[in-house]
């Protein structure tokens, strides 16, 4: 039996990176402030009104669906970690840190590339390293 320590550690650093993610980015949410924004974008050389209330929900849907994004790709991470304790067929749960590392580096629009990145390479880590008897199959 082959202990996956290694790639339970990564796992479960790369949920937590992504669950920072989400907690960075509802405070973001919380304490946008529209009008900020819309004197940023008239002192930047716009000359066409601006709708802070458009610029508020777009800022606010992008933000729940970066938070909703992270908090799924942590609770996947933590469940390849626990299923890495099992003695079965790894290859899935690599397969699937690999996916949830693309997807949620890309969903969170790259604000979760490092989760993503130790998501990669504990998926990597899962696909390469294998037990001892089943190499000499």
């Amino acid at each position: 039996m082959l202990k996956r320590t290694a790639e339970k550690v990564l796992a479960i650093i790369g949920a937590i990176v992504f669950l920072i993610t989400a907690v960075m980015t509802t405070v973001q949410v919380a304490t946008y402030d529209p009008e900020a924004a819309r004197e940023q974008i008239l002192e930047s050389g716009v000359d066409q009104t601006v709708d802070t209330g458009m610029i508020a929900d777009i800022a606010g849907s992008i933000g729940i669906f970066v938070i909703i994004v992270s908090v799924i790709s942590a609770i996947l991470g933590i469940v390849a970690a626990v299923r890495l304790k099992t003695d079965r067929k790894q290859t899935g749960i690599g397969i699937m840190l690999i996916i949830v590392a693309l997807v949620g580096s890309i969903g969170t629009f790259l604000s979760g590339f490092i989760g993503g990145m130790i998501y990669i390479i504990a998926g990597v880590m899962v696909l390469a390293r294998r037990p001892a008897d089943e190499i000499r199959q």
